[in-house]
């Protein structure tokens, strides 16, 4: 009643007027089509598959623009809808298929995929995010190696505190030990300048 209500077609309401469909899902498929979505686009999300929230990030997906390509990427039943989104936002912020795929995987949690997707959007190098681009670190390890790459640590200085074994925190507490170090020696470094100045 509201897809005719809003001038949707007879073809688009019999797309979702199923009931296969929870209201839910039926809702997500008529936002498409009120959206302004192709049948084709909608057709990708209009499965039995995907949850309501599966389904909104794909059409928000289409909506912003991306490509039949990147959205490819994250239809996939077995990913979260949190996962999901984690990759449609790595499209939107410009990353390219190479560095989304990097976290596309499903043996990666939403806030694993988050912290990779992350340290591509802070310039990282996809060297310096194969570091801790690993299923064996958990988000907050994964966290802590990639703030220490942005403050500007060597890949000697992170590999000493990147390992699986160790905890976030002992992490944290080595990262922060080195940074202080770094801070020091730009310290001396600026003073050393000002002397030399006449």
């Amino acid at each position: 009643r509201v897809g005719f209500e809003n001038r949707l077609s007879l073809e688009q309401v019999s797309v979702y007027a199923k009931p296969k469909f929870t209201c839910g899902q039926m809702e997500a498929i008529r936002l498409g089509f009120e959206n302004r979505l192709s049948m084709e686009q909608v057709s990708v999300y209009a499965k039995r598959e995907f949850i309501e929230q599966q389904m909104h990030e794909i059409r928000v997906g289409f909506e912003n623009g991306l490509s039949m390509e990147q959205v490819a990427v994250f239809v996939k039943p077995e990913f979260g809808w949190y996962q999901m989104q984690t990759i449609r936002r790595g499209f939107e912020a410009d990353l390219s298929m190479e560095q989304v795929s990097v976290y596309a995987k499903p043996e990666f949690t939403g806030e694993q995929m988050r912290q990779i997707r992350l340290g591509f959007e802070k310039g990282l190098s996809m060297e310096q995010v194969e570091v801790f681009a690993r299923q064996e670190f958990t988000d907050s390890q994964m966290e802590e190696i990639r703030l220490g790459f942005e403050h500007g640590l060597t890949p000697e200085q992170v590999s000493m505190y990147a390992k699986p074994e160790l905890t976030a925190e002992q992490m944290e507490e080595l990262r922060e030990g080195f940074e202080q170090k770094l801070r020091k020696s730009s310290l001396v470094e600026k003073i050393m300048t000002a002397k030399k100045e006449p």
